[in-house]
């Protein structure tokens, strides 16, 4: 590769990172599910890899200043825009959440000892928590609903009008009685 190829390879690269790529993640997200829409986003995503290896393996043999500016340039925004597109899915599920289904009395541990709290809501795979102080994203959390334990991570934790937090847990390790539990609280309330 000489200086002008790099060059255009370096502009094709812009151009599908900065023109193609959001269309790209804006149709994969509205038809999630479709197989070949999948495929020809993966398809995308390879080719704009193979470019990013192709032009790193170029930049200090060929590349001027600038050019090495522009390239890692399009790099953060490719990264940004892959790492925004997994986080839609995340504040789509916190928006959900946070349409409280039910107010039940929880015990909760952050590390800091057993403390009283409230479940918000329950979903798939976690729960949803009134605390009394944030909590970090992937701190350990202990939660005891009618004597029964499991542990978690928490996902997120927003502090609330009232003055508390809310703190979304991942359930991690969750005993089977505990699920009939939460899932029997649930129906009451729907």
């Amino acid at each position: 590769m000489d200086r002008q190829e790099f060059e255009n390879t370096l502009k094709d690269f812009e151009i599908n990172v900065l023109k193609r790529l959001p269309s790209m993640i804006n149709i994969t997200l509205t038809n999630r599910g479709n197989r070949e829409q999948e495929t020809s986003f993966n398809h995308f995503i390879e080719t704009l890899k193979r470019q990013r290896t192709m032009l790193l393996k170029d930049i200090p043999k060929l590349a001027k200043p600038p050019q090495k500016i522009r390239y890692f340039n399009v790099v953060y925004n490719m990264d940004s825009q892959l790492r925004s597109m997994g986080n839609r899915d995340v504040l789509k599920d916190r928006m959900r959440m946070r349409r409280h289904a039910l107010k039940a009395p929880i015990i909760y541990d952050i590390g800091k000892g057993p403390e009283d709290g409230e479940l918000l809501n329950v979903f798939e795979d976690g729960v949803l928590l009134k605390t009394t102080e944030k909590v970090s994203i992937d701190h350990e959390v202990m939660i005891t609903v009618s004597g029964k334990s499991a542990k978690g991570k928490a996902i997120w934790s927003i502090p609330a009008k009232e003055g508390n937090v809310e703190t979304g847990v991942r359930l991690i390790d969750i005993p089977d009685d505990l699920i009939d539990e939460l899932n029997r609280w649930m129906h009451e309330k729907g």
